[in-house]
């Protein structure tokens, strides 16, 4: 019954509580709901954006590309031009002087008459004529070469440039491409200025310097200085030049073909009004505009320009010093809210050598693996092994260039140096091989290609073989096997055989043309970078492309074919350069599509300097500070990012709406729901609330309450269970009076006093509890002749009021047995034992034990039938001991057996003498958790509680064990025992 009946006035109940869950569980499901629907939504306008970004933004790069490319090959034009004028003048000293006889008219006549024997003087002439190292790319190349770039200069309906507009692009790029090689003069004339102030700061440094020298050299450094301010003032003049006349170009380029990208860019799906594209060169300029092409994508994103935190983030862009950290934290879109539009941005690289640029970008991952440490190692060292002996080649080039007598290839110490050369890429190349950390991960791939091939070769042949069996029987031979098929379950196994040998082949097939497929094997693509970077950047520096391939690395990845072409015009290239044999001529390769892919612009010489270059700088110098050709040639390559401006608002406007219908529909349901569940616990809890009313009447002590039934579900069920209960509790009730009844009966039968003929010279204590009311436990204290008593403690094997009978019987026949005068204590016990055997089950025995002690002599004699042994405190020696004990428990077995187990023991109790015996029942009460009381617990108990009396040392013992099972045993009634306890306990005074 509830007490505190305020509490249950004022408490929730189930009609609360229900419809609380129930608006609980609406609005989880609706958030859950709202979460995983906007979620899609949004996930699912993202992937439609961005199928619809990709085709334009892949067109996108590819114009940055080709504006970039137009750009440059039009300044490369002009380039020419103006390096042609000082090439001619450059080279003119390495012209070979000739005598040439006289030739022409005159030349003839003398000739005539020389050869009619007239004595004639010749007039001779001395003349310079080119040699190898006096030619450069002649003005034919250069308008070969402006033919097919301003071929590419048509406009949208296919025309050729104006040549006004052209004459305008090529001003731009004549003034940018003087502004370039007045950079490069400056920078050598700052390099000469290094050299020179080092070589005057060594010659001031010498002690025997003569006061005049010393006045000059000091005027020499400081018109150096002078001159190196001015350099460098001049140097970045003219940077600044280049990068404006770089953006000036890729704009008018751009507005010339405005139209043609603004149709090309619309077929491709690309939505102005969503999204608008800028691209930005590495400075920070912007070389294109989607919203310069379409009117309506003038005003996508227009709201961002200005805003302070997008024009920060973008600025971030261009003032990084590490292009490795601008790639590494600009991958993520940033999204923007202004003025209630929802704007997010996406950053992406652009890169003008996609060849040179990815393999780079895989390298800077590589290269922080540390197994490819040793490879990085000996590449530094072969490096270094280049450089030497590209000292060596330049040096022999001068010599060849001021002869001008013989062809580099002409000369044996020429071609023996480049020998060298080789032998040490190639030494470069068997290192990349032999260290490189996929050598293992290479072979199992391998070998789990083979296994998979052998596999499926295995299960085409079974089929094969199965399949020829079918057909033989489906044409009347016997078959082996499956005679019970009919022709046509055999035809539809046959079909189904066929189809399996089908999948079969096509996996074969598919196995063996994607085996050299690097696309999905990066450790195929980290070891080709290595190999390919210098190559793709030296084939990048000398050759233009007619055609911006954005998928040409791809290509190279995936097919075989493609990386032989590649390879063998790497090849080629490098042929060309070492073997000196024309400085502006590769020998034609018509077979080789690759090499006939674009143009040679630049010369041998130029290339071979890129190429000493490229060879002698180490992939990796410093990581952290990214120095490196990896860092050099990205850093190099990158042309600056686009742009993606995506304007989301109306998709997500869309989505809100779309969230907030469901929200509106899901509260009309959970409000709906949750007065249905309020109706739904009103008839419930009227049938609870009649069940606790009758709850509480069995609370008051009324057991005969019938609580009432209605219907077969789970509260029919439960008031039926409450009437079985009730009736088990009034059963249980009566039981209980009988138990207490019985054990009222069952403590007449102990002794209700101590014994008294002993004169005072022993206490006594005892104790007795049954586990139910009543119990097998027994003790017994019997007075005998004056100065003896006999001590009993006995135990029944199992509990209840049958063992509780058999103990009450069993005393009564110890008590006839010593009142007849038998004093022997192991007949004693047979004679118990054989009564016992003969009237008790099998299973029913008692562990008994029984003592005598004889007050006139201190003598105490007892005997135990499997009793525990019981204690002894020998006050003479201050010692707590187990006094022996054993044998069979009576009732067991026959007494031919059982006389043969048990044995009278005697010992002296002294004053002082403490003698303690009890049943299993203490030692084995259990703590809530399970643990036993034990003997240890005991002996510590009795051990401090030797100076009490018995019956206090008793009570000790109880509260301990009260303590240790957390069960009340001291008190009248039933008990939560799992045993029944019995204690008995005498001190000698």
């Amino acid at each position: 019954m509830i007490k505190n009946k305020f509490l249950y006035k004022i408490s929730p109940g189930i009609r609360t509580k229900l419809s609380f869950f129930t608006a609980i569980l609406v609005v989880a499901i609706l958030a859950l709901t709202s979460v995983i629907y906007y979620g899609q939504q949004k996930k699912a306008l993202e992937e439609k954006i961005d199928s619809e970004l990709r085709a334009p933004l892949e067109y996108i790069n590819t114009v940055v590309l080709d504006l970039e490319k137009l750009s440059r090959s039009l300044i490369l034009i002009e380039e020419f031009k103006i390096r042609i004028k000082e090439k001619q003048a450059q080279l003119s000293k390495f012209k070979r002087k000739v005598t040439q006889k006289e030739t022409g008219f005159f030349g003839t006549l003398k000739s005539i008459g020389a050869s009619l024997g007239l004595k004639v003087k010749y007039d001779y002439k001395v003349r310079a004529v080119d040699t190898y190292y006096t030619r450069y790319l002649s003005p034919k190349e250069i308008q070969d070469f402006e033919s097919k770039v301003k071929n590419e200069l048509r406009k949208e309906n296919g025309a050729p440039i104006e040549q006004l507009t052209y004459s305008k692009l090529t001003t731009i790029a004549k003034k940018t491409a003087e502004a370039r090689l007045a950079a490069e003069s400056f920078k050598i004339r700052l390099g000469e200025i290094d050299e020179e102030s080092k070589a005057a700061a060594e010659e001031l440094s010498s002690k025997d310097l003569d006061p005049k020298r010393t006045k000059e050299l000091e005027t020499l450094k400081g018109n150096l200085e002078k001159e190196r301010k001015l350099s460098e003032k001049s140097l970045q003049d003219s940077e600044r030049k280049v990068l404006a006349g770089e953006a000036n170009m890729v704009r008018s380029l751009q507005n010339f073909f405005k139209g043609s990208y603004k149709d090309r860019i619309s077929s491709l799906g690309l939505l102005p009004d969503k999204i608008r594209i800028l691209a930005f060169n590495r400075t920070g300029k912007q070389t294109l505009d989607t919203g310069l092409l379409f009117p309506q994508s003038s005003s996508t994103g227009k709201k961002l320009f200005g805003f302070s935190e997008f024009e920060k983030n973008k600025d971030e862009l261009f003032q990084r010093d590490k292009l490795l950290i601008s790639l590494q934290e600009k991958t993520d879109a940033e999204n923007y809210e202004i003025a209630g539009r929802q704007y997010e941005v996406v950053s992406r690289s652009v890169f003008r050598n996609l060849n040179t640029a990815e393999r780079a970008k895989i390298l800077t991952k590589e290269i922080q693996n540390d197994d490819w440490e040793d490879f990085l190692s000996r590449d530094r060292e072969v490096s270094k092994e280049i450089s030497n002996l590209t000292e060596k080649l330049k040096v022999k080039l001068d010599e060849l260039k001021k002869t001008g007598k013989l062809k580099p290839s002409a000369d044996p110490e020429f071609r023996g140096l480049y020998s060298e050369y080789k032998r040490i890429l190639k030494k470069r190349e068997t290192f990349l091989y032999e260290l490189s950390p996929y050598i293992s991960l290479k072979k199992e791939n391998a070998n789990q290609w083979k296994k998979e091939k052998d596999e499926l070769e295995e299960k085409l042949k079974n089929l094969s073989a199965e399949l020829s069996q079918l057909q033989k029987q489906l044409k009347g031979s016997k078959p082996k096997e499956n005679s019970e098929l009919s022709a046509e379950e055999i035809q539809e196994k046959i079909r189904a055989l066929e189809f399996q040998s089908e999948e079969i082949r096509d996996s074969l097939q598919s196995m063996i043309l994607t085996k050299d497929d690097w696309t999905q094997y990066d450790e195929n693509k980290s070891e080709d970078a290595f190999f390919g970077l210098r190559e793709a950047a030296l084939d990048d520096f000398a050759f233009l492309p007619y055609k911006t391939d954005s998928s040409s690395i791809k290509r190279y990845w995936k097919s075989p074919e493609e990386r032989k072409q590649i390879r063998a015009k790497w090849k080629i290239l490098r042929d060309w350069i070492m073997a000196g044999e024309s400085e502006t001529e590769i020998p034609k390769q018509t077979k080789n599509a690759a090499l006939n892919a674009g143009i040679l612009v630049r010369s041998r010489s130029e290339v071979e300097e890129l190429m000493w270059n490229l060879d002698s700088t180490p992939f990796v110098i410093d990581h952290e500070q990214e120095k490196g050709l990896v860092f050099d040639l990205l850093n190099k390559d990158h042309l600056g990012y686009n742009l993606i401006i995506l304007d989301r608002t109306d998709g997500l406007r869309e989505i809100k709406r779309n969230r907030e219908e469901l929200l509106q529909y899901t509260a009309v349901i959970g409000t709906f729901a949750i007065l249905l569940a309020y109706g739904l616990a009103w008839v419930v809890v009227r049938r609870i609330k009649a069940i606790i009313k009758k709850s509480e009447e069995v609370g008051e002590g009324n057991l005969k309450v019938e609580f009432p039934l209605s219907g077969y579900d789970e509260i029919g069920v439960l008031s039926e269970s409450l009437n079985n209960m009730v009736t088990g509790l009034r059963e249980r009730e009566e039981l209980r009076g009988e138990l207490i009844a019985a054990e009222e009966i069952q403590k007449r039968l102990l002794p209700d006093k101590f014994p008294t003929n002993l004169n005072g010279r022993v206490e006594f204590g005892a104790f007795y509890k049954a586990m139910a009311g009543v119990g097998g436990d027994y003790y017994d204290f019997i007075e005998l002749e004056k100065g003896k008593v006999a001590l009993c403690i006995g135990d029944v094997s199992n509990h209840g009021v049958g063992p509780a009978i058999v103990m009450a019987l069993f005393r009564s026949q110890v008590r006839s047995i010593l009142r007849k005068g038998e004093r022997d204590l192991k007949k004693v016990l047979l004679e118990l034992n054989g009564y016992l055997y003969e009237d008790t089950p099998d299973h029913m025995f008692i562990t008994f034990f029984l003592g005598i002690f004889d007050s006139n002599t201190s003598r105490f004699d007892f005997i135990s039938a499997g009793h525990v042994k019981p204690l002894l405190f020998d006050s003479s020696e201050r010692k707590l001991m187990e006094l022996p004990a054993g044998g069979s428990p009576i009732g067991m077995d026959d007494n031919d057996f059982f006389a043969t187990t048990i044995q009278a023991k005697t010992v002296k109790l002294e004053s002082g003498d403490f003698f303690f015996q009890y049943t299993d029942g203490l030692d084995e009460a259990r703590s809530p958790d399970g643990g036993l009381y034990g003997k240890e617990r005991l002996h510590k108990i009795v051990g401090k509680s030797l100076g009490k009396s018995p019956q206090d040392l008793i009570s000790a013992i109880v509260t301990d064990v009260e303590s240790f099972t957390n069960k009340e045993i001291g008190k009248p009634g039933l008990s939560d025992l799992t045993d029944d306890i019995a204690m008995i306990a005498i001190r000698c005074r």
